[in-house]
């Protein structure tokens, strides 16, 4: 994908070499050609990789000499058709204009309120010379990034904070709070990278600058979507098909062939499926990418998840016709290979690091093999396949449908012992412990009292138990979707490493807001997730659309963490004897390993993935 970058001397400091610098660092994404433009105390930089047919004919930046605007931009622009009139667009250029002009033109005519206007994966950035005010904005909701770092002289943006890690006026410097809230899973403040002093530019927010003011804004907050009440299940069902499938069409328009990423699920498998149907129309079949496991799946599994998922991807594909797949193992890739590489690949460290070898594997076969766009389904969870949540329904409805013991569990039960009282609290100490983040975490209570961790969790309003009784369904879905934006960042990084473009359908926001708006008991139905599973009806086979069990990601992590025993021991010698073992209790996670190697085959999954976690924490301590 394409990258933009920039700095304004908010002091009048004139712009000289700083563009290259910044160049400098993130010069080896892949990229066909790139361009500075500077006027007096404000530069900007673009890297473009044909991402659309259209891009062949990019050329940015642009300064436009009778309105003294200075102009970035990239992206791709979903809702094309629906700017030519408004932007007048001749006809004769609308097959050819590149996505960056239409958000030129967007910017021209409609200033900052072109950021209501414009539907896909983009983000910008504008100076005005006369009146010295940068304008820095992006997408409601995509694998867009814009890393940012500010102070009272100076202001420098980028679409990757290697962009801006080579200036001389920033230090690189480890926010050691963000690796805390990584090992006890605080998720929070996602405007915060691993970097003091560097900030990233969320999902529908927008930066002003100017030479004594800066101002943050968000024009678009899916919290705030309202409930469609009195229609029939099929008229909603029909909506979000509708959006969706407008959805994954648009992702289509892609210069090098497309790609998918298929599990056994619905949410990736739906991806597939339409896709698969638009792609056989214009003469051409999909390439799907699933991981499937080397060893057996691991014992300690529960009854309600399965390990692999290849009979269900199977089913998919036979189904579909149009569907090419490819089942990768990644045995060429150890974990702890996969955390190094996912580390530097994402730019940090993230929650599943127990998943990125898979991860690596599968974005890097797609790039050696040429494609230009990679399909996901990262969030249909919270989505198209929300599964409603039954604690917020009526208790007429719980008592009909499940009887009297069920009503007392979620009227009662539920709300004294996980909802917001004294008995809650008593509760939880009693059966997590009071500081229940211990059980899933390996900091030192030194590190702890250094950061002043448990008394910040505390006044956040945290509960490091993950045991909430929620009553509206709407909060429990944001909450997926915020944890989500870290996702967004971490597929722009691995974009712009590889030249692909991640692209989910599942979170367009015009399916997100048809999904949220959506009365919570057509979700449930007759199964959880019964919209999803009515919309593809006679889409999807019955094997995977009834299907009420979950895929369970790295089912075999155990043993293939096993069967590289040196690189693990390695690696924790490593984390004992340097300043993260001051941190962090790493002879206890020696502990750990010595236990599963004993018992591979039934040693908790999850516990590896705590694990993992930890080392991840520590490549990024490292390498810091």
């Amino acid at each position: 994908m394409s990258a933009i970058f920039g700095i304004f001397y908010r002091d009048g400091k004139p712009v000289t070499s700083e563009l290259e610098t910044m160049y400098g660092g993130i010069k080896h994404f892949p990229h066909e050609k790139h361009a500075f433009l500077v006027h007096g105390n404000c530069g900007m930089g673009h890297m473009l990789t044909y991402n659309t047919p259209e891009a062949v004919n990019e050329c940015m930046p642009k300064w436009l000499e009778d309105e003294k605007l200075l102009f970035v931009a990239e992206g791709r622009i979903d809702n094309r058709d629906e700017l030519f009139a408004p932007l007048n667009v001749p006809a004769e250029e609308q097959k050819n204009i590149p996505d960056g002009n239409l958000i030129f033109l967007a910017y021209r005519k409609w200033g900052e309120d072109c950021v209501d206007r414009l539907m896909g994966k983009w983000s910008l950035a504008a100076f005005h010379t006369d009146s010295q005010k940068l304008f820095i904005a992006r997408d409601k909701w995509d694998y867009t990034s814009i890393d940012y770092y500010i102070n009272d002289k100076v202001v420098a943006f980028a679409t990757s904070n290697k962009g801006l890690q080579p200036l001389p006026f920033i230090k690189k410097e480890l926010d050691e709070l963000m690796i805390a809230r990584l090992l006890v899973i605080w998720p929070g403040e996602f405007d915060k990278t691993y970097f003091k002093n560097i900030l990233r530019l969320l999902p529908s927010r927008t930066l002003s600058v100017s030479k004594n003011d800066s101002k943050l804004n968000r024009y678009w907050n899916y919290e705030e979507i309202k409930e469609r009440k009195g229609l029939k299940l099929e008229d909603y069902v029909e909506d979000l098909f509708d959006n969706f499938n407008k959805a994954v069409k648009c992702r289509l328009r892609s210069y090098k062939p497309v790609a998918a990423t298929l599990s056994g699920g619905m949410d990736s498998s739906s991806v597939c499926m339409l896709a698969a149907e638009h792609l056989a129309g214009q003469g051409k079949r999909l390439a799907a990418f699933s991981h499937v496991p080397r060893f057996s799946p691991s014992r300690s599994i529960s009854n309600h998840n399965f390990g692999d998922e290849s009979p269900f991807i199977k089913a998919i594909v036979e189904a579909s016709g149009n569907i090419d797949p490819h089942f990768l193992t990644s045995t060429e890739i150890s974990p702890i290979e996969g955390v190094k590489r996912g580390v530097d690949l994402f730019g940090e460290p993230f929650h599943g690091a127990g998943n990125a070898y898979w991860g690596v594997d599968i974005y890097n076969t797609v790039a050696k093999r040429n494609y230009g766009t990679l399909l996901m389904g990262e969030f249909g969870n919270a989505t198209i396949s929300w599964t409603g949540l039954e604690d917020a329904m009526p208790a007429s409805w719980i008592l009909k449908r499940y009887g009297v013991y069920k009503l007392v569990k979620k009227k009662v039960l539920k709300p004294l012992l996980y909802g917001n009282n004294p008995v809650t609290n008593m509760y939880k100490n009693m059966s997590c412990g009071r500081e229940s983040w211990h059980n899933y975490s390996y900091c030192m209570k030194s590190f702890e009292d250094s950061l002043g961790l448990a008394e910040k969790m505390k006044a956040s309003g945290f509960d490091p138990t993950f045991k909430r009784y929620y009553v509206n369904h709407n909060e429990n879905s944001s909450l997926i979707l915020d944890f989500g934006v870290l996702r967004l960042h971490c597929g722009s990084y691995a974009g712009c490493e590889l030249g692909i473009e991640l692209r989910d359908p599942t979170a367009d926001p015009r399916v997100i807001e048809s999904a949220l708006s959506i009365p919570n008991e057509l979700f449930i139905g007759k199964m959880n997730k019964w919209i999803l599973r009515s919309m593809m009806k006679g889409k999807l086979p019955d094997i995977v659309r009834l299907n009420e069990k979950k895929g369970k990601q790295s089912s075999d992590i155990t043993a293939r963490l096993c069967a590289y025993p040196e690189e693990m021991n390695n690696i924790l010698r490593e984390m004992e004897s340097g300043s993260f073992g001051r941190n962090v209790d790493v002879v206890s996670i020696i502990n750990e390993w010595k236990k599963m190697q004993n018992d591979v085959e039934n040693y908790p999954v999850g516990k590896v993935f705590h694990i993992i976690r930890h080392i991840a924490a520590y490549i990024m301590w490292e390498n810091s």
